[in-house]
């Protein structure tokens, strides 16, 4: 059991390669049923070339020959404006020579996208002579406004890096954003930056957003119903405000209300960051060939180590399959299609499978999470070009990569395995981690490992320019610099330990701070009395052992007497719940389990012999009631060993009690919850703030609570 946990709910790493053996093998990196000894005898053909030293244009490529013609005249137009505007360093990531190495084949043997020929696409890509997008890209690499150049153009000095791995330089101060609510501003007080920046911005045409993206933006909002005209809600534009400026965020109060309008943000701020790279390196690359710059000089250094820029991390292929239909509506107007491997994706993504009728009774959000194809092992990496979506890019050739924890697991591997690969982690610049709530009831281990794996040096060049690299790359702070974006649905220690531990940007970083008046006990429709018992324990290495010490010396005794029968185990933790299993084992009590993993032919017999008070145990864990949401009748006696993650699951239990089918058998009922100092978060979102508050600073370690209708 607790061997195949270690990768995640019900896909193995082997069990899960051998089960996709039959399909067909694609790219190690864009396709998570890929032959990994294969792959590594494979070079791969969208792989990054060196850069040449007087610029990345072949002269022979009309093309490039367009854009130097068009770059020229643009040059000429804006000249007035460039000598009003003080001249801004500009530096972006690598583009592959205007994109001439996917021109030769980045996705070999693919299916060619639905609008014509692959070469065509690339010649759109690069071509630059449709007028006013053109000069709104020159004009983006002479402000010195732009957030982006802002945030990647700054010289971080030695003593401020110095200073951002000491924790006491970290300085919170609490806010209140328009569209969000309260949240806490933490940022380094020896930066010199100002506290709080400007996040009252309500017009998204002054945000500095490329022309293309806010053509499209109000017809895809309006397809998310969240208005008629396509505006954008105070939460996107609070949301906006904060990415755009490139701050991290610790988003938790995301819903599968609003979870689709969030989306469209950083779907779109994740956009516009990789055109304005874009933009950036055709210009440098064309001054470079025209030799308006010193090939030495510092001010074209515009790329990373390796060329991915973004990683999105999502939690099924429902989920990579919106974030890639969002940005195909953002990028381009129903009418285009220039979509490369779209059946092929398409074919892949999305679940063809009839949708059967659901059994009993399922909430709203079991409905949303779970809606479309939930295979949770899969990767793929998509090059963003002028007019174009590339599907299926090879890894070192893409802009954007979606992946799942799993799926990028098996890429980075563990240490020791030969057939590993983690240096497209180089030179990440923007990590969004969505549903990171969904994480936890998969495996927070390859979250964990993925972080541990971010801008760690590569093990090879890749083809890298080094004249062309950012110092702060080179020096090994790419960190600093680095957007995380996190947005989850509920508090947890493991989410607020990475946006502590591994969110160091300088620009600052933004925690929404959730607030609970009443708790999820609320909404309990049964009278019953709830014990919460406090577990002491002095850290929090310590706080397992005390529980489970507790548990058996404390609750298990009583709980033994034959009066207090069916009575179930809720355990969160897959951990806890095989030393709890093992220690009833040993001790030959009367009980069964239930977990993520059990058969249904185990599942329908432990319910039925729990219900008809065949055994006395149930062991019950989140993981199980997260995927399946089967209601267990004859629950008498209801233990929770810890607090669950989802604030709903204690209403959800509690109200399991009341059988439809014998309502009047209310007598003899309880609760008893174990929780301690560590969980004030998940306390507060189950009794309310001000109970919580009070339950954690009180002398007693037992309260009682009697839920019912005068409640």
């Amino acid at each position: 059991m607790a061997g195949k946990r270690k990768f995640g709910k019900n896909c193995g790493v082997r069990k899960k390669k051998q089960k996709l053996d039959h399909k067909p093998k694609h790219d190690k990196h864009s396709d998570a049923h890929s032959n990994r000894s294969e792959y590594k005898q494979r070079k791969i053909p969208g792989q990054l070339q060196p850069l040449e030293p007087k610029g990345s244009i072949d002269d022979s490529s009309s093309e490039s020959e367009s854009e130097e013609n068009s770059y020229q005249q643009l040059l000429a137009s804006i000249e007035s404006k460039k000598q009003s505007q003080p001249k801004a360093k500009v530096e972006s990531k690598r583009l592959d020579e205007d994109f001439d190495a996917e021109k030769d084949g980045a996705d070999t043997g693919s299916d060619l996208s639905d609008n014509g020929s692959e070469a065509e696409q690339v010649k759109e890509d690069t071509d630059l002579s449709d007028g006013d997008m053109e000069e709104d890209d020159i004009q983006d690499n002479l402000t010195t406004q732009d957030p982006f150049s802002i945030h990647f153009e700054t010289d971080l000095e030695e003593n401020l890096v110095e200073a951002l791995n000491v924790k006491a330089s970290w300085k919170n101060q609490k806010e209140k954003i328009t569209g969000i609510g309260s949240c806490i501003m933490t940022y380094c007080s020896d930066s010199h930056l100002p506290a709080s920046k400007e996040l009252k911005n309500t017009d998204i045409h002054k945000v500095h957003v490329k022309q293309k993206l806010l053509e499209q933006l109000a017809e895809t909002n309006q397809s998310l119903a969240a208005n008629n005209e396509g505006r954008l809600s105070k939460l996107q534009m609070g949301v906006f405000n904060i990415l755009n400026n490139y701050q991290d965020l610790c988003y938790t109060g995301r819903t599968h209300q609003n979870g689709e309008q969030i989306r469209l943000m950083y779907c779109m701020h994740a956009l516009n960051h990789v055109l304005k790279t874009r933009s950036r390196v055709v210009v440098h690359n064309t001054k470079l060939k025209m030799k308006q710059i010193d090939p030495n000089a510092e001010e074209h250094r515009d790329q990373g180590l390796t060329r991915p820029k973004v990683l999105i991390v999502l939690p099924f292929r429902e989920s990579a399959l919106r974030v890639v239909k969002m940005m195909m509506s953002l990028l381009m107007a129903k009418q285009e299609s220039n979509v490369s491997n779209k059946k092929r994706f398409f074919l892949e993504y999305k679940d063809d499978i009839e949708e059967q009728p659901r059994k009993g009774y399922r909430p709203e959000e079991f409905d949303e999470i779970f809606a479309g194809n939930i295979d949770d092992h899969f990767r793929i990496g998509l090059g963003v070009a002028k007019k174009t979506l590339k599907l299926y890019t090879k890894f070192y050739a893409a802009d954007i990569i979606l992946a799942s924890p799993l799926g990028l697991r098996t890429v980075i591997g563990t240490e020791g395995e030969k057939d590993r690969d983690y240096d497209f982690l180089n030179s990440i610049e923007m990590l969004i981690l969505d549903q990171a709530d969904i994480f936890l009831m998969q495996n927070w281990d390859h979250i964990t490992n993925l972080m541990n794996h971010l801008h760690l040096q590569p093990q090879e060049s890749h083809g890298v320019d080094f004249s062309r690299v950012r110092m702060w790359t080179l020096n090994g702070w790419s960190k600093y610099y680095r957007q995380t974006l996190i947005f989850s649905s509920v508090v947890s220690p493991e989410i607020n330990s990475l946006y502590k531990k591994h969110c160091s940007n300088y620009a600052g970083k933004i925690q929404f701070l959730q607030q609970s008046a009443k708790g999820s006990i609320c909404q309990i429709i049964i009278q019953l009395p709830q014990i919460f018992h406090k577990v002491e324990c002095s850290s929090f290495t310590e706080v397992a052992d005390r529980r489970f010490d507790f548990f058996i010396k404390n609750v298990l005794p009583s709980h033994r007497d034959p009066v207090m029968s069916q009575t179930c185990i809720f355990i969160p933790s897959y951990f806890d719940f095989v030393r709890v299993r093992n220690y009833f084992a040993k001790e030959e009590l009367d009980f069964l389990h239930i977990n993520e993993y059990s058969s249904d032919k185990v599942i329908s017999k432990a319910r039925n012999q729990f219900f008809h008070r065949k055994v006395h145990f149930l062991l019950y864990t989140e993981r199980f009631h997260f995927y399946k949401r089967y209601r267990i009748r004859g629950i008498r006696n209801l233990v929770f060993y810890e607090l669950p993650h989802y604030p709903h699951f204690y209403s959800e239990l509690c109200n399991m009690i009341l059988d439809p089918k014998k309502q009047k058998e209310t007598d003899n009922l309880s609760t008893t919850i174990l929780y301690s100092k560590y969980d004030v978060q998940k306390l507060s979102q189950i009794v309310g703030t001000e109970r919580a508050s009070h339950m954690i600073n009180s002398e007693k370690i037992v309260h009682m609570f009697v839920t019912g209708e005068n409640s």
